[in-house]
């Protein structure tokens, strides 16, 4: 299978398709994943740096420590995801669903969670008084670091 970048640097991985695959340590930068099925899969470390994930299924993925800088995840299911440590700077999230995802120690500076699902989500990561959290909904198991208002930034709780 042939992940196509818009950078002309196409990747070829040995899979049929993307569920539950490793996919670790690879530049997929400006990759277009758009609507893609990559549940249970591993990213851990790879550049996805501008990547098109936009609806695309990320539940349960290991993306810890990946490069998601001004990635567009809007509408992207990323339930249960691990993306603790990853880089998400300027990334789009709008309307995403990050039920009990874990962003323990991740930069979002400047990213937009606008719309998104952060029930039981661990947000405990950096620059997060940069990012824009209005209408995004939480809940009492949304784990936020102590000072930070989520209400104050926009954010609903249900």
């Amino acid at each position: 299978m042939i992940i196509y970048c818009l950078t002309d640097e196409h990747v070829e991985v040995p899979y049929d398709n993307l569920i539950g695959v490793s996919l670790d340590n690879l530049n997929l930068h400006r990759a277009e994943l758009e609507n893609t099925n990559l549940s249970t899969s591993s990213l851990i470390d790879s550049n996805l740096r501008g990547a098109f994930l936009y609806n695309a299924s990320l539940e349960r993925c290991n993306l810890q420590g990946t490069n998601l800088i001004t990635a567009d995840l809007r509408k992207t299911n990323l339930v249960q995801a691990n993306l603790k440590g990853c880089l998400a700077n300027f990334a789009l999230f709008n309307e995403a669903n990050l039920e009990n995802a874990n962003l323990i120690d991740a930069n979002v500076d400047g990213t937009d969670f606008q719309g998104a699902v952060l029930r039981g989500a661990i947000m405990k990561c950096y620059h997060l008084d940069k990012a824009n959290f209005k209408n995004s909904i939480f809940d009492d198991k949304t784990v936020w670091p102590d000072n930070f208002d989520a209400i104050q930034k926009g954010a609903i709780k249900v």
